[in-house]
């Protein structure tokens, strides 16, 4: 189930509803792309695993 493809077109619908924004029609495609294309840049960085036991570094504070 992992594999299968998300219905971007149910998540822009839902998520402008969520926060009561309202998407033209003539722009709802054009919405749909951009968060496919989105989607496609940060897989990369989303399949990267990372250790559980890893240790953040420490912040600099100049």
């Amino acid at each position: 189930m992992a594999d299968e493809k998300p219905d971007i077109a149910r998540w822009v619908d839902e998520g402008a509803r969520a926060i009561g924004l309202p998407i033209a029609p003539e722009y709802r495609a054009n919405v749909i792309v951009n968060v496919e294309r989105s989607l496609m840049i940060a897989k990369p960085l989303l399949d990267v695993e990372l250790d559980d036991e890893l240790t953040p570094a420490p912040v600099f504070k100049p």
